[in-house]
């Protein structure tokens, strides 16, 4: 297998492919993730998604990259109940998480100005889908889905060249048919680099979402990115990390979340109704496996 990597969205882009990709083929895989991180970064003053932010209230016409996540993100806020709402910004913010994270990983800050927390219930945003335009009801955050929506388009794309897996900052989908499965290691979320379990796909995507990687301090207090819609705050779960399978690297990310922010008894019944094959590790570092 022939491997490619290059930097993206404040992670690292890896691809595995059995033929070997020339400039003419990877061309066309770097402007996909330059149009996305354009079109949908938060932390980028000039992108489409933070100039439409500075417009909440407003009939905005949108691309049709930006029209197409956000309908996506719609239809898994809907699917959820709203465990997954992209209008969490302020909250994000709230808590710290206002720079790119390799800005505060691991560091102490300052507590925010507003660091009140209040529940994210209410629906984000309205489509009109005849005329592509939206209007926000709260800021929004995309970074989740948009890399899950990206790296879809880009498996498409290498799936007309050959087969193998991209993997983004953990986020893996499987393109064209593998020989065989591909097996893929857990990390403990309790002790970094170490695995502690693995998981199998001969196919789809697979997902982590964990509250131990993107992380800081404030006033001693440890924060992360996983935002309980009902409290406002960083989610308090004891599911630490989970990964889940699913058809697409989109609906992978999205059920990670919510698996996670469901909590250990929601989140096994959440698997099972969506028939979902899943690790899930609580605080403790006990394992449960779910639809295998």
């Amino acid at each position: 297998m022939f491997q490619y990597q290059f930097n993206s969205m404040s992670t690292m882009v890896q691809i595995s492919i059995n033929h070997e990709l020339f400039a003419n083929d990877m061309m066309p895989i770097y402007k996909l993730f330059e149009l996305v991180e354009n079109t949908c970064s938060r932390f980028r003053s000039d992108s489409e998604l933070s100039i439409l932010n500075r417009q909440v209230g407003k009939v905005v016409t949108i691309s049709s990259e930006l029209f197409l996540i956000l309908t996506e993100a719609n239809r898994f806020y809907k699917d959820t109940g709203g465990i997954f709402n992209t209008s969490i910004l302020t909250a994000l913010e709230n808590s710290g998480y206002a720079k790119s994270i390799e800005f505060i990983r691991d560091r102490e800050l300052e507590r925010p100005a507003h660091s009140t927390a209040a529940a994210v219930r209410s629906q984000p945003y309205t489509i009109n889908e005849e005329r592509q335009t939206v209007i926000l009801h709260s800021k929004i955050d995309l970074g989740g889905i948009a890399k899950g929506w990206v790296i879809d388009r880009a498996s498409q794309l290498l799936a007309k060249i050959g087969y193998g897996f991209i993997n983004v900052g953990g986020d893996i989908r499987i393109f064209g048919e593998l020989p065989r499965p591909l097996n893929i290691g857990i990390e403990n979320p309790l002790e970094s680099l170490n695995m502690i379990s693995s998981i199998q796909i001969e196919n789809g995507a697979v997902a982590t979402s964990t509250s131990m990687k993107r992380k800081w301090l404030v006033n001693g207090e440890w924060r992360h990115h996983l935002i309980n819609t009902r409290t406002g705050r960083p989610s308090e779960s004891g599911i630490v990390s989970a990964t889940v399978t699913a058809p697409t690297a989109l609906e992978a990310d999205v059920w990670a979340k919510t698996v996670l922010l469901l909590g250990e008894k929601a989140g096994r019944e959440w698997c099972a109704k969506k028939c979902i094959r899943a690790v899930l590790i609580n605080k403790d570092g006990e394992i449960w496996r779910g639809g295998e």
